[in-house]
């Protein structure tokens, strides 16, 4: 795979098997870690058939977060500027290799300090974002829609599962009727702790945009308060968690409307989760699932309160 270097004018080099990558290695075909012939090391990936379009304007939107100051891993363009190269009918996307500390979990969720870089890295997304406009022209997701098609799905496949979920709907009929009129943002969309590269306590590097777009503004928070609450949910009001919102909040990246509809928002996207694990067949996470959003549904009237008390 070394000589697909060549397509950005790299020299040769060898694949460093030794390294293991972190995020999510099914975004795309094949990812690997590989050394050019001056040492440096890159994330080579090989897409999908159909991900050019998409990869190209992810590949632009990194490269202007980049130029901007924001950690991000943004992909090499080729002489011809484009950033997905073609060869023998393939297409590669290369990104420089960001080194970085293990994440210790579950123990993580308690540093505030991790939690304050997390919220400065989106408050400085949602501010460049805002000029970016890749994204502006796509659909916009409909979180109503993508649960009900999950639900439906779930249904005679899932049966136990479905029944088990759907005393969770109710919960979320404020934030389906006001979806449409929350306030937009560039969002990451799979935002959450094991997509960072961290050194030490800060961001490093957030990988993984394949679901980057136009998301209500605090799509991205409440991804990543609910992969913390996962692991504790009384983490969900220490540590990490109040810090990441506080830093927001001392952003002007807490809007009134938004944030009255954080815990509904957290809990829907815990949908986009138990998608994932019906895929894995994860039947461990599956069952943890569906008693952790079980007890966010219970936890609307007092979550709220407890945060809007932590931020002031």
């Amino acid at each position: 795979m070394t000589e697909i270097l060549s397509l950005w004018g790299l020299p040769h080099g060898s694949p460093r098997t030794d390294i293991s990558l972190s995020g999510s290695p099914q975004r795309c075909l094949t990812r690997s870690a590989v050394e050019d012939g001056t040492g440096r090391v890159w994330v080579l990936e090989t897409l999908r058939p159909g991900q050019f379009d998409r990869r190209e304007r992810i590949g632009r939107t990194l490269a202007r977060l980049s130029s901007e100051g924001l950690p991000v891993p943004a992909y090499l363009p080729g002489p011809d500027g484009q950033f997905c190269m073609e060869r023998d009918g393939s297409h590669y996307q290369i990104s420089p290799f960001v080194p970085g500390d293990p994440l210790p979990q579950p123990e993580y969720i308690e540093d505030a300090d991790r939690g304050k870089s997390l919220g400065r890295f989106l408050a400085d997304l949602h501010r460049i974002g805002s000029t970016i406009s890749e994204f502006d022209m796509g659909p916009r997701f409909d979180l109503e829609n993508y649960i009900n098609e999950l639900m439906g799905a779930m249904g005679p496949r899932s049966p136990e599962m479905h029944d088990a979920l759907l005393p969770v709907l109710p919960a979320l009929v404020p934030l389906f009727e006001a979806w449409d009129d929350l306030p937009p943002v560039l969002s990451q969309g799979d935002f959450h702790p094991l997509n960072v590269i961290w050194k030490r306590l800060s961001v490093a590097a957030v990988i993984d945009w394949e679901f980057a777009g136009v998301r209500p503004a605090l799509f991205d928070a409440a991804n990543c308060l609910g992969c913390v609450g996962i692991e504790e949910p009384r983490a969900l009001v220490r540590g990490l968690a109040p810090a990441m919102l506080r830093t927001l909040k001392e952003r002007d990246c807490l809007d009134s409307v938004s944030f009255s509809l954080l815990p509904e928002l957290l809990l829907g996207l815990r949908f986009a989760w138990m998608s994932e694990w019906l895929r894995r067949k994860d039947l461990e996470m599956i069952d943890l699932e569906v008693r952790y959003m079980r007890l966010l549904a219970n936890s609307m009237d007092t979550l709220l309160p407890a945060w809007q008390k932590i931020t002031g």
